[in-house]
């Protein structure tokens, strides 16, 4: 897919938001250009080539495109993916039907049922083979019978299949060659098993990861492959590289063979861009709190290092593929006000997304949204909403709040709306801190996209944090974010061991060195242009999950790597066991490559700031007279105390009363708690 010949540093980065899509552009000479165009639904790609063509750029010029976008997801949430057939072990046909005893929402639902797989019961077929937990071969794979089976599932419709044979993690022969003859045979019918794409122990969770990714992956292969051919009709020579949910970057051939891997893709993009702002501004302990038009995504990064996992859930669904561990709440710009069951007001998880959009775009919206609230609040001015590219329409607004049925004026509506979606936000950041023993109150919130800065400072009110960092150009940041994510390739491979200085031998260091040189070699990526990571899923005997530690180079000393699961048990869970025995789970394997270029967002302006214009805005059910400033005339070392509106063209900034806001040598805004009334 990739055509090479490039010699500019040029980058662009692209993400696809449920609303709207964003470009960042990194010039050759580090400068950068930002565009923001409405998504597009009914053809996902097109937006991409709109942002493209309306920031005027030469694609014959530029090294990279990196893209985000939420294909996998959709498709897997909509269940419009292809339809697919499963083959597994003789006796196993129902792992997925039976799954886990967790379950997956609140237990106090009385008519709970288990969250419904993407693949029928009537399109799972059984293979007559064995391997034990060893990898020994109990009872050998008939490959024609393995067809036969495949052809059956062909035959009643399955268009992609998935492979998860018991024990494949440890050996992964009868899958191989099962998939092989598959591929020889059927050429035309997608093929994923489970060995490539999540070899690890645990049956229900191997087996949903192969199947999502059967599902979704012909769909995400085939966008990208048409997004590809488009770049590459106008003028793009570079290879496509897509971000995935653990926030480094794949080309994009290799994406339709790992769909699962870009769930989370916008989303980690956002946090990647977040890191990097913190750390120009010497910021160490971050929350990210992203808000877009559908939902608000939440990260912790302690040291600037965002918390990871290696299980995501998506739709309710367990998926072991690595990610940025986040929340994500049903709290975005046009996410739907409505009366609950309870005939209590409730703020989403619907979204009235792109089309229609809220109300007040008017372009057939007639149920109130959150940005329908800012308006009526008066935090949004409807003739300055989008740099003044898309005026706002009030009086739409103000039906749609009307149309709810809650009690009370429409100021006292709206203002209910924007407290309800303020605690559903942080509720999240509870949930990714003081939910995983992590005590928030000195960290730094992150606030970016859409509407992350309106609500940054009221969400941190919440939740006792004192300090807000709104980023240049906050609604790009996601977009940013690819541009500054390394290409990253993660292997992974289950081995029960007692952890010992035996277990790391020569042979075991060598095998994983290996694997990341066979890997990248296959990524097309030059030797000497990466380095790999080495990690260790460590447990005490007897624990049912495991804690990964992560080396420059894997140490031969097992009581070093010993010692260090113990502090890091101890921090994690406040205790730690010496006398335990210590076990290895899963060998992990990282190859980075790191990104050239410096990014260098604009200076702020020097001079004087303009003269303020102000006007009525309603906080927490008290009226305020509020100043209102254009950030892009705001010099470094400004402050001013809030209530102030800070507007732009990508989001706006909302300093609420008690806060204060100072314009960083950077540019970037610094919020307060504690000044001003």
């Amino acid at each position: 897919m990739g055509r090479g010949g490039m010699t500019a540093e040029s980058r662009v980065g692209v993400e696809i938001g449920g609303t709207f899509t964003d470009l960042v552009w990194l010039k050759p000479d580090g400068a950068l250009a930002t565009c923001k165009v409405p998504s597009t639904p009914a053809s996902i790609h097109q937006a991409v080539l709109d942002a493209i063509a309306e920031a005027g750029i030469d694609l014959a010029a530029v090294r990279h495109v990196v893209h985000g976008s939420t294909v996998a997801t959709n498709a897997l949430l909509t269940r419009r993916g292809v339809p697919t057939g499963l083959l597994t072990t003789k006796g196993f046909r129902d792992v997925i039907e039976i799954g886990t005893h967790d379950r997956v929402g609140s237990v106090y639902q009385i008519f709970y049922r288990k969250p419904a797989a993407p693949i029928p019961r009537r399109l799972i077929g059984e293979v007559d083979e064995r391997v034990d937990a060893s990898g020994r071969v109990l009872r050998p794979l008939d490959v024609e019978e393995g067809w036969r089976a495949a052809e059956r599932l062909i035959a009643a419709g399955a268009r992609s299949i998935a492979i998860c044979l018991l024990h494949s993690y440890v050996n992964p022969a009868h899958e191989t060659a099962l998939a092989a003859e598959i591929r020889r045979r059927a050429p035309e019918v997608t093929v994923t098993a489970s060995a490539e794409i999540s070899p690890e122990f645990r049956e229900f969770e191997r087996t949903m990861t192969t199947a999502v990714n059967a599902f979704v992956s012909p769909v995400v292969d085939r966008y990208v492959r048409r997004l590809d051919e488009r770049l590459g009709a106008d003028g793009y020579g570079g290879v496509l590289q897509i971000m995935q949910s653990s926030g480094g970057v794949m080309p994009g051939e290799a994406a339709g063979r790992n769909a699962v891997r870009m769930l989370l893709s916008g989303p980690a993009a956002g946090v990647r861009g977040a890191i990097w702002f913190a750390r120009r501004n010497g910021i160490a302990d971050i929350v990210t709190i992203d808000m877009g038009g559908t939902s608000t995504d939440v990260a912790i990064a302690p040291g600037c290092e965002p918390r990871m996992t290696h299980e995501l859930v998506v739709d309710d669904l367990p998926i072991r593929s690595p990610a940025v561990d986040m929340v994500t709440v049903g709290a975005g710009g046009g996410s739907i006000a409505h009366l609950d069951a309870g005939g209590f007001l409730a703020v989403g998880p619907d979204s009235a997304g792109a089309q229609p959009g809220p109300a007040c775009y008017g372009r057939g919206g007639e149920r109130a949204t959150v940005t329908d609230a800012q308006v009526v609040a008066g935090l949004l001015r409807p003739a300055r909403f989008f740099g003044g590219k898309m005026a706002l329409q009030v009086d739409r607004a103000e039906a749609a709040l009307a149309a709810i049925g809650v009690e009370g004026s429409l100021a006292e509506v709206s203002d209910g709306v924007l407290r309800t979606v303020n605690n559903n936000m942080a509720s999240a950041v509870r949930l990714v801190s003081t939910a995983r023993g992590i005590d928030p109150r000195g960290f730094v919130l992150v606030a970016y996209g859409g509407g992350g800065p309106l609500h940054g400072a009221m969400v941190a009110d919440e939740i006792g944090i004192g300090r807000v960092l709104v980023p240049w150009s906050p609604g790009l940041i996601s977009a940013f974010g690819l541009l500054v994510a390394d290409l990253s390739i993660d292997l992974v491979r289950t081995r029960f061991q007692v952890l010992s200085d035996a277990t790391l031998g020569p042979d075991a260091v060598a095998e994983l060195a290996a694997a990341a040189a066979t890997a990248a070699a296959a990524h097309g990526l030059e030797p000497g242009s990466w380095v790999a990571e080495y990690g260790l899923d460590l447990r005490y005997a007897g624990q049912a999950y495991e804690l990964t530690l992560w080396f420059d180079a894997l140490p031969a000393d097992a009581a070093r790597i010993a010692a260090a699961f113990q502090i890091e048990h101890r921090r994690r869970y406040g205790y730690a066991r010496d006398s335990l025995t210590v076990e290895a789970v899963n060998y992990r394997t990282r190859i980075v490559q790191k990104v050239g270029g410096a990014a260098s967002p604009p200076p702020p302006p020097e001079g004087p700031p303009p003269a303020a214009e102000t006007a009525v805005v309603r906080f927490n059910g008290k009226v305020e007279t509020t100043a209102f400033l254009p950030r892009v005339a705001l010099p470094a070392g400004f402050r001013l105390i809030g209530p102030a509106v800070i507007e732009e063209a990508t989001a706006t900034t909302v300093v609420p009363p008690g806060w204060s806001a100072r314009v960083l040598p950077t540019g970037d805004l610094l919020l307060e708690k504690g000044e001003g009334r």
